[in-house]
């Protein structure tokens, strides 16, 4: 698991950095060098840093272009029912299949880590998962396919007997009052309350999903004291305090309606297909947000997780700052949203950090190191997903490292990726690849796999498989 990035940032004090800028971060100055950079699948890159300054961090981040027609963003919940944890790359490997590729991935919403149960929202793939109006902010997929991160009212109204009902949560544990609906995800029944009445209820023509008015049929008897059944392909409507009058009001084969919309803090409806909750948007057009207030470990350091996208909306970033060691110390909120930022964000919204933070990639594993020091299992999580069938056929071929930096007289055998047609990373170490290179770089050795550093300043170092070919930058330090 660790074995990507510990293999990455040794070599970043082995050899001389690749590329290294200044960024200003909270008013402090920090050097960073980029390590790697990669193509992780069809329009997207993933970038390793190494930051030194006031705090030494690693930083992982992956940049998707949403404009690719074979990319979308999706939400997973874990083990795809509400009370479950399970890793990132599990909830990868459990939805691949031959016409999709969960290919990217990383952690999200904060969650119970006894139940595994989200805190947030969370809507994946059209079908409502969790609701609860708790203040939490949301990031979504819009109706044109850019992300969209705020404060969003979700709500679901049910329609019956001339009254109009707002539900106060979806598979929420009830309390107090009001309406909660539950689906076959909370579990086989419902929760044993003995002020509550409930009925089970089946779709009519199609199942609650946003932006639709739905009908549903009152499929049994009112039941008090809860544990009614929950249909596999149904529904379960259940009243506690005032709300108990509307539901024994309700008979067998009533039909009812119900509407779901998400609206946006300035009133305009939207209808995403992907809704998860993060805390708090930390970047807003540009400009870092004074977040340190709400929650007391934004301003702590720890390991971080982020997302967010440019100003076009067509860029999306999903970002990893390492922490709780001396290698990578963490950071707070505020350097995450200026990090953020200088990796191309305008806005950016923090999700769940700590331990959780982890990023995967598919034929990589997880690229970042857990503070766990193992990949922790979580409530749910983001991915890029490549809408193609499985292809095991190389290609085309690139160099592991982006650019190379060696001292006269060294040795460098260089590791090539293999990707697929569709540009899929399938082959982290592909093998029978020949190189070549002019005289004032050096000469090919030990059968053509490796180059002897002879020359001096930075020439093309070319490789070939076959018909596929691919260059890298070398410099050569006298």
């Amino acid at each position: 698991m660790k074995r990507f990035a510990l293999y990455l940032f040794s070599l970043a004090f082995v050899f001389v950095a690749h590329a290294t800028t200044e960024w200003t971060l909270q008013g402090k100055s920090y050097n960073v060098d980029t390590i790697n950079h990669i193509v992780a699948g069809p329009g997207t890159t993933l970038t390793s840093l190494r930051l030194t300054g006031a705090q030494n961090l690693n930083v992982f981040y992956t940049t998707t272009d949403l404009t690719n027609p074979l990319v979308e963003m999706r939400t997973v919940k874990s083990k795809d029912v509400i009370y479950a944890r399970e890793k990132v790359s599990d909830m990868a490997l459990r939805n691949d299949n031959d016409k999709e590729q969960y290919f990217l991935g990383v952690n999200a919403d904060f969650y119970n880590m006894r139940r595994g149960n989200s805190i947030g929202s969370h809507i994946a793939h059209d079908e409502i998962y969790y609701l609860d109006d708790n203040g939490r902010t949301q990031w979504a997929i819009g109706n044109n396919r850019k992300p969209i991160m705020g404060k969003m009212d979700i709500s679901c109204t049910v329609i019956a007997n001339d009254k109009a009902i707002k539900l106060i949560g979806v598979n929420k544990v009830a309390k107090g009052h009001g309406l909660n609906l539950y689906t076959a995800k909370y579990g086989k029944t419902t929760d044993k309350i003995d002020k509550i009445v409930e009925v089970a209820l089946i779709p009519v023509e199609s199942p609650i999903s946003v932006g639709k008015k739905v009908k549903l049929k009152v499929s049994s008897a009112v039941k008090k004291g809860g544990e009614l059944e929950i249909p596999s392909n149904g529904y379960v409507l259940s009243g506690i305090g005032a709300e108990r009058k509307f539901i024994k009001s309700l008979k067998e084969n009533d039909i009812i309606e119900i509407t779901t919309t998400v609206s946006l803090a300035n009133g305009t409806n939207i209808t995403p297909s992907e809704v998860i909750s993060g805390y708090p948007v930390i970047l807003r057009n540009g400009k870092v947000t004074d977040p340190v207030d709400i929650l007391k470990h934004l301003n702590g350091l720890h390991p971080r997780t982020a997302i967010g996208n440019d100003s076009t909306g067509t860029k999306l970033t999903i970002l990893i700052v390492d922490g709780r060691s001396k290698v990578s110390e963490g950071c707070t909120s505020k350097v995450l949203a200026d990090i953020m930022h200088h990796v191309g964000c305008d806005d950016a919204m923090n999700l769940d950090g700590g331990g959780s933070s982890e990023l995967y990639v598919k034929s990589l594993g997880i690229c970042n190191v857990p503070s766990d020091g193992v990949e922790r299992t979580v409530a749910n999580g983001i991915f890029a997903v490549a809408n193609v069938p499985v292809d095991n056929e190389i290609a085309s071929i690139r160099f592991a490292d982006y650019k190379k930096t060696v001292n006269k007289n060294d040795t460098y055998a260089p590791v090539f990726y293999g990707y697929n047609k569709y540009g899929i990373l399938i082959d982290t170490n592909v093998k029978g690849v020949k190189l070549s290179c002019p005289k004032k770089l050096g000469k090919i050795v030990q059968k053509g796999s490796t180059l002897q550093a002879k020359g001096a300043g930075t020439h093309l170092l070319t490789a070939k498989l076959g018909n596929l070919t691919t260059d890298i930058n070398v410099t050569v330090k006298e």
